[in-house]
């Protein structure tokens, strides 16, 4: 079975050899624009089917393609990437001593069948001083992450605890992609 990864996040790639899949990755140039009529999980529903035919669109159709979006919620408000460091610690100061939810859509498609799922948790997080978040932002670390943070990394010491599926937190549900990839082998 030939995957293609339809992301260039150094975590998916690294949770894909986890999970001992080979696989090429193609990049998806798909901009993710947020529609105000949608709830954030069709947001990134939305966003994950683009990506996934974005690159299906530049690829063999007869490879798996696998697309994953994840993001950041907090009293319904979406916090994608930020645009800068200013624009982290605004993310992180909301965040700051609270909690949210993350949520990682997956979407795979084969032999134009579609497999769409989403995965959530819920993060705590820290009451943080103005230096522990500087500290933090200094590292760049929050860099291409949505929320402004990495829970894998140098953030993790400042995680009270989490509820649901770790993996969507970051960035790629694996049970939830092993189980669509198995119904794909079988059938």
């Amino acid at each position: 079975m030939n995957l293609v990864l339809a992301s260039n996040s150094p975590r998916r790639k690294e949770l894909l050899k986890q999970i001992g899949y080979e696989f090429e990755v193609i990049g998806s140039n798909q901009e993710e624009i947020l529609d105000n009529k949608l709830t954030p999980l069709e947001n990134s529903l939305n966003i994950t089917l683009k990506k996934a035919y974005d690159v299906l669109a530049k690829t063999d159709k007869t490879k798996v393609i696998i697309a994953a979006d994840t993001i950041v919620v907090k009293d319904n408000l979406i916090y994608g990437k930020p645009k800068n460091r200013e624009d982290a610690y605004q993310m992180l100061k909301t965040l700051n001593g609270t909690s949210h939810e993350v949520i990682t859509s997956l979407v795979v498609i084969y032999q134009d069948k579609e497999y769409k799922v989403s995965s959530t948790a819920n993060v705590y997080v820290d009451l943080l001083s103005d230096k522990e978040i500087n500290n933090y932002l200094d590292t760049l670390e929050y860099v291409d992450k949505a929320g402004g943070y990495a829970i894998q990394g140098i953030f993790s010491k400042h995680i009270k605890k989490i509820e649901g599926d770790y993996y969507a937190i970051v960035g790629l549900p694996i049970n939830k992609l092993y189980n669509i990839l198995k119904k794909i082998i079988i059938t």
